[in-house]
């Protein structure tokens, strides 16, 4: 048996006196837990004795049967306040809650350290040590057989038997199993409780989360260490301690840790897929097999373009939309990363939200069929151009353009290839750098000195490029509408390669004379 409440108030040595709630005196004592902190219920997981210095005791009575009536929803045994010349002094109401919830109130000198009492308390308990060793054997045993091929179980399936309660790995923002595979909770009240805890500590998870459930009391949720923000949630738990519940946390976060290389295989799967898709490099067979087998109904989904981070970050939005139950694929190419969603507004919202709030995402019309996928990333390419005008903005294709007479990724490819074909294939057959020079050229305001400096070459080698350019395209420099040609036409490819728009040439603005 647990030591209690009035057997510390019979030591002599730690001079405990009775303030309020004499009928708490027989409450089991798990271990002395000091805390200044407003809401100290929220590192407490039943049974503690809290202990707390007395200048930090509110001085309005209110305030002080709160922090009672705070402790005892948490199961706390008792609270001892260490008193010194600046403890306020203990209220009528703090007496009353403390009689009401039969939690006693005690008083300790400030001569005794709070060292000393909790020493007496682990003292006493002593005896029950061997129970709790052997909790935390089973905990890493289960752990050991599963990492050692031993159980095909997972660790919090074994525990939950062994332990005699439920434990459950939910996501902490929406309440899911972490392995998507997995069913939802049996009862929808444990997600809403989860949920609704959650909120009300502004999405951060205290030391423990107390979740009160209408038909088995409270169940007690900590944080997991993983990439996403994760909880176990144990309900039912027999003897429940801060210290078991994270031992508890340990086991589950290498369970979260085996899920996110399973999701990272998939994500890999997913990729290729994709690739093979964008390429059609797939029969259609085994293409609509695959997109049904990943939750995906081309008719009613996009391809998402967006700017493509070091790497870590497509694994993190493939656990994050996974977590969210959010059919998707996910590849990278170059510096941009296609995601292939549901064209739905939370779809897109989330894989902004994983992100970043500054990221930028350009989304194509549906994709509709197989063959139309490809043209849909150039879509998403062209959205994702005009997206970059704004931080955090999603463009859409079609609803916007940054010029009236490019109505469409085709005609944008038609421009380029009719305008810079002829430049771009010389400068592929003969390693030159005419297109380069020709752009440098227009953003430079025909500037020959400054053209020369942008590019490290002499003045006269511009003139000689530019000469070769006009030889090319059949297109004079001198020309307005000639350069607006080559100016929209180089508008166009960036918007195709969804690549910054380059400084905004101005083609009917005479050159500087100065040259």
């Amino acid at each position: 048996m647990s030591v209690t409440v009035a057997d510390l108030v019979d030591l002599p040595h730690l001079r405990l006196r009775l303030f309020a709630g004499a009928d708490g005196l027989q409450s089991s004592v798990s271990w002395a837990h000091a805390s200044d902190l407003d809401s100290p219920w929220d590192w407490l997981a039943g049974g503690e004795l809290l202990m707390r210095n007395g200048r930090t005791l509110p001085r309005d009575g209110h305030a002080q049967a709160e922090l009672l009536q705070g402790c005892a929803q948490a199961g706390a045994s008792g609270i001892v306040i260490g008193e010194d010349p600046e403890t306020p002094p203990l209220t009528d109401e703090l007496a009353t809650a403390a009689e009401q919830r039969a939690l006693a109130v005690l008083t300790v000198p400030y001569s005794v350290s709070f060292a000393v009492l909790a020493r007496a308390v682990a003292d006493a308990n002593a005896g029950e040590a061997p129970a709790r060793v052997g909790q935390i054997e089973r905990i890493y045993g289960a752990l050991r057989d599963t990492l050692g091929g031993c159980s095909a179980e997972s660790p919090t399936a074994r525990l939950q038997r062994d332990l005699g309660c439920r434990l459950l790995l939910l996501d902490t923002t929406t309440g899911n199993p972490i392995d998507p595979a997995a069913p939802a909770p049996p009862d929808e009240a444990v997600r809403s409780a989860l949920l609704a805890g959650v909120r009300s500590h502004d999405g951060r998870i205290p030391g423990v989360l107390h979740i009160p459930l209408a038909d088995c009391g409270t169940a007690l949720a900590v944080e997991v260490p993983a990439e996403e923000p994760t909880v176990l949630v144990a309900v039912g738990l027999p003897g429940p301690d801060t210290s078991l519940l994270h031992h508890l946390a340990t086991a589950a976060a290498v369970e979260t840790a085996r899920q996110a290389m399973l999701r990272e295989h998939e994500r890999r799967l997913g990729a290729e897929l994709l690739a093979h898709l964008l390429d059609r490099r797939i029969d259609g067979a085994a293409a609509r097999r695959d997109l049904t087998a990943a939750g995906i109904d081309l008719a009613h989904a996009v391809v998402v373009a967006t700017p493509a981070d070091d790497g870590a970050g497509q694994c993190d939005l493939h656990l994050a939309l996974g977590r969210r139950r959010i059919p998707h694929l996910l590849l990278r190419r170059g510096e941009l990363l296609y995601a292939l969603v549901r064209d739905t507004d939370p779809d897109i919202r989330a894989v902004r939200r994983k992100l970043g709030p500054d990221t930028v995402l350009g989304v194509s019309s549906a994709a509709d069929t197989l063959g139309r996928l490809p043209a849909a990333r150039r879509e998403a390419v062209w959205a994702l151009s005009l997206a970059r005008r704004t931080p955090g903005s999603i463009s859409r294709y079609g609803e916007e353009t940054t010029f009236t007479v490019l109505r469409s990724t085709e005609e944008a490819q038609a421009l380029v290839d009719r305008v810079l074909g002829p430049l771009l294939a010389y400068d592929t057959d003969h390693a030159t750098e005419l297109t380069a020079s020709l752009e440098a050229f227009l953003e430079h305001r025909r500037s020959w000195q400054r053209t020369a400096a942008a590019l490290g070459v002499h003045k006269q080698t511009v003139m000689y490029r530019m000469q070769r350019v006009e030889k090319l395209t059949g297109r004079t420099l001198a020309e307005t509408a000639d350069i607006t040609d080559l100016w929209l036409a180089f508008q166009a490819r960036a918007l195709l390669s969804g690549a910054p728009s380059p400084g905004s040439p101005r083609p009917v603005q005479e050159p500087d004379t100065a040259d």
